[in-house]
């Protein structure tokens, strides 16, 4: 009877909301059918959104100091769970087992942290002087900076980035032409490294949760003094520490690992798309109107970026002057492939190295 009347609620709930859309959607279409009354909702939209902006374009650098404090605690927190529930389950089980999980997972942790600190510390790349490069005429209408191809403005920042991706929160900085390697493999690491834990930790939680906890005696320690039981004074011994609290903690980090995993297991997936298209996260949404526009023409869009997926991902990765995939799977701080101002690579994709 539970069961059915939790998806009785559940349908209820589900219905509500749908039934909600669809007044909503009525209301609008009315509304907008009354005589001598237009509404753009593309205006009304953007009134609701200014404010947002406002809090971001003020606060965004305090924010991201805060959000770069949480990736660290995040990072402190699960290793340290992992040391304290699941390094000592795995050792009972087989000291060789876990010692090879230790060094795999150290192997992850090593790419987490050094690439994170990398795309923090790194400048996304910042045009030259106008005297540098003065075959490039085009100028920025907001900061009036020199704006070389694939170069846009960051509103927080108050600066121009060369082949600007986003302006990430959660490392304070742009994602630009210097630092994309570091935060796309940062990504990539720690969805390697939560699917790691989700494997090996699953027998952890299974048996942190079948366990009960011990039961504590009923009452106070006696003597007998010859003819009564009498109370024994004992010093206040503290009662050992409850499965409880594991259980719990045990529990949050998998949850939040759950979180981590799909949200940037999805946003990992995202920018390798666009990291085989050779585009950026900006340049996605510009190109997306140019396709439509050559396919209502009758023609082919072509990115000028694009050399084909694979030479994409060794010009992305910087796999060049005889650099190998061992840059990949091994802290690097080699640079990016270019300067950030040229792209022409066509007739320079003979010097990528293919070994």
């Amino acid at each position: 009877m539970r069961i059915i009347s939790k998806l009785f609620f559940v349908s209820n709930f589900v219905i509500s909301k749908i039934t909600r859309k669809q007044i909503w959607k009525k209301v609008r279409q009315k509304i907008g059918n009354i005589p001598h009354l237009s509404i753009d909702w593309d205006v009304l939209t953007d009134r609701f959104i200014e404010p947002v902006i406002w809090v971001v374009d003020h606060f965004a650098d305090s924010l991201g100091k805060i959000f770069v404090s949480l990736v660290w605690l995040l990072i402190q927190f699960v290793v340290g769970v992992a040391y304290w529930i699941g390094l000592s389950f795995y050792w009972d089980i087989s000291a060789e087992l876990t010692i090879a999980l230790v060094i795999f997972g150290h192997w992850i942790l090593l790419n987490v942290v050094f690439h994170y600190y990398m795309a923090l510390i790194t400048p996304p790349g910042l045009p030259p002087d106008a005297e540098q490069i003065p075959h490039i005429k085009a100028r920025c209408k907001k900061c009036q900076s020199v704006k070389p191809e694939r170069t846009h403005h960051c509103s927080i920042c108050r600066t121009c980035i060369l082949r600007m991706d986003h302006h990430c929160p959660w490392l304070n900085n742009c994602v630009g032409h210097f630092n994309h390697r570091y935060f796309f493999l940062f990504m990539a690491y720690v969805v390697l490294g939560m699917i790691f834990l989700f494997i090996f930790g699953a027998p952890v939680i299974v048996h942190e949760l079948s366990i009960s906890d011990a039961s504590e005696p009923i009452g106070y320690p006696v003597f007998h003094n010859g003819s009564h039981l009498l109370p024994k004074q004992v010093e206040e011994v503290s009662p050992p520490r409850s499965r409880s609290l594991r259980r719990a903690v045990s529990v949050t980090v998998a949850i939040l690992c759950a979180g981590i995993l799909a949200a940037l297991g999805a946003l990992v997936g995202w920018h390798a798309r666009l990291i085989s298209r050779g585009e950026t996260s900006i340049e996605n949404l510009t190109n997306k109107d140019d396709r439509e526009a050559k396919r209502l023409e009758g023609s082919t869009f072509v990115n000028p970026y694009d050399y084909g997926s694979y030479e994409n991902w060794r010009i992305f990765l910087g796999l060049s002057e005889g650099r190998t995939w061992w840059c990949v799977f091994f802290p690097s701080v080699h640079p990016p492939r270019g300067d950030g101002i040229s792209w022409c690579f066509k007739n320079d994709l003979t010097h990528v190295s293919f070994k």
